[in-house]
């Protein structure tokens, strides 16, 4: 006589497995010359694609087509075979393997295809120690990468802090804001090396705590932040100048990264601050993650007493 024999239970997942599906790290993209800046940025991105696994790639740009494309470049095989192996020779000194690409034309053409072929991609720029340093390029490619509605990650040639953010501050103020979909890999980026401590900053000429409530109630409903993550606290700094008070808030909370979410303001705001990000750019001590975004439509009643900074663009 045969006994019956119960077949096993199928272990069935619950909720937070059934959805618990691991999300890829993404492409870290370097702007890649033989200058210290470079080398500082390549490190960096290096030593934080390690533990992430993300993928490294090195892009070269030619300055003359990128800037120039309607400029004839002289370009022969040979000096392409050349340049690819000394590029090759800085990827060797990294701790992880890494792709090399060299580009040539229209600049914006070249960072949208790079961007398409590795998305989500976070493209990763030095900023020279020297301020007479040439930056022309770079901030050519800032503008691009902004227009394209491209994530951006800058890493000043002196910064000599952690790899991994610690401790980050995100700026804003109290304009309702959505995140860009080309914000994707730096969501990617925060949830993935999720950082210790964040702090929600503002900066303004006078005292308003209910700007401080909408900031910090933006950035936690923004879906920016890892969940489940660190809480999000909110500090808010007196500043004429809006960057001034943004390094004041970098050294006062000792955080070790800046989020700047950028997204076009009203025309008069432009007109009265120009750029806050490109400045924090060029003076920010720590690196800087620049997240697209976009003003969204549910905006807060204007009260008397607020003050418009517009501070971000």
């Amino acid at each position: 006589m045969l006994t019956p024999v119960t077949p096993p239970r199928r272990h069935q997942p619950s909720p937070t497995e059934a959805h618990a599906v691991k999300e890829p790290a993404p492409t870290l993209i370097v702007l890649t010359n033989f200058f210290p800046e470079s080398r500082r940025a390549l490190r960096f991105a290096a030593e934080l694609a390690g533990p992430l696994a993300a993928p490294l790639v090195l892009l070269h740009l030619d300055a003359m087509a990128a800037q120039y494309p309607n400029e004839p470049v002289d370009t022969t095989p040979a000096d392409c075979r050349e340049l690819r192996h000394d590029l090759q020779q800085l990827a060797d000194e990294l701790p992880r393997p890494a792709t090399i690409e060299l580009a040539s034309g229209r600049l914006s053409w070249v960072l949208a295809d790079v961007a398409q072929r590795h998305a989500p991609a976070l493209f990763v720029l030095g900023r020279p120690a020297d301020e007479q340093a040439d930056f022309e390029l770079s901030e050519a490619i800032v503008a691009e990468l902004r227009a394209a509605h491209l994530p951006l990650l800058l890493v000043p040639e002196v910064y000599a802090g952690p790899d991994r953010p610690q401790h980050l501050a995100v700026a804003t103020d109290d304009e309702p804001f959505v995140l860009h979909t080309g914000a994707r890999a730096a969501q990617l980026l925060l949830r993935q090396l999720m950082p210790g401590q964040v702090t929600v900053v503002t900066a303004s000429p006078l005292q308003d705590d209910n700007v401080c409530a909408a900031a910090l109630h933006h950035v936690r409903t923004s879906g920016l932040l890892p969940a489940p993550g660190p809480e999000p606290t909110v500090e808010g700094f007196y500043a004429t100048q809006t960057e001034q008070g943004l390094l004041h808030a970098i050294a006062t909370t000792q955080a070790d990264w800046l989020v700047l979410l950028a997204h076009p303001r009203r025309y008069l705001d432009q007109l009265l601050h120009h750029s806050i990000t490109k400045r924090m750019l060029h003076w920010s001590p720590v690196p800087v993650l620049v997240v697209p975004s976009q003003t969204s439509r549910r905006r807060a009643p204007k009260r008397p007493t607020q003050l418009d900074n517009g501070f971000l663009i």
